[in-house]
């Protein structure tokens, strides 16, 4: 075939693929999807732009997302911002844990975090990390509000491992072995989405305790 002869786009791509995502979607679903990837607050428009809505429909999306618990919104002195909820986090890395991991390893890895809990209660003499943190005295204060970051994330962890076990009460399969399931995602630590402060301390789950 001579070149003359052949067609060839030279449109952009990303717009085409922009352009069928807003035709496929509700600006609703478009909203909901830039919240979800969106882990720092922005402001209604920022989001609205990248969901390819107004901003006063963004803002009307998010206040529902808000109510219903899939958002949270942050006052500033420019306005209001508004990201993903905690809760909608923690639901996910539950979901995530049950279905990568089996019965056996969160029962390890609930050990293994109690154990490190135990740790931070021995070493600071507290119940915990609120109670360190009213203990916390300005000569050792950069080492204490470390730990207290470290202890609450493995409190965070302990109670979103305990709602990854409790879900087998309610899988009709929780009678099948899962232990050879591909658990390659949990190498990274079975928590990766908590506080970066503490990921260097990070239990990972499938580990024997």
């Amino acid at each position: 075939m001579a070149d003359d002869a052949r067609e060839h786009w030279e449109g952009d791509v990303n717009e085409a693929v922009r352009k069928e995502w807003k035709a496929e979607t509700t600006p609703f679903e478009r909203v909901q999807a830039i919240l979800r990837a969106t882990s720092t607050p922005q402001y209604a428009g920022e989001i609205g732009d990248r969901a390819r809505v107004s901003e006063p429909t963004a803002r009307t999306h998010l206040k529902r997302l808000v109510q219903t618990g899939h958002a949270e919104a942050v006052e500033t002195t420019q306005g209001i911002q508004y990201k993903r909820s905690r809760q909608t986090v923690a639901m996910r890395r539950i979901v995530e844990l049950h279905r990568e991991l089996s019965r056996e390893d969160l029962i390890r890895g609930l050990r293994r975090l109690r154990t490190d809990i135990n740790k931070f209660q021995d070493r600071f003499d507290a119940t915990d990390p609120d109670d360190l943190a009213i203990q916390i005295e300005d000569g050792d204060a950069e080492k204490a509000w470390k730990a207290v970051t470290e202890w609450r994330s493995l409190a965070e962890d302990l109670d979103i491992a305990k709602a990854a076990l409790a879900l087998y009460e309610f899988d009709p399969d929780a009678g099948s072995d899962r232990s050879g399931a591909d658990t390659s995602n949990t190498g990274r630590g079975a928590f990766a989405e908590s506080s970066s402060n503490a990921n260097a301390d990070r239990p990972n789950l499938s580990e024997t305790a």
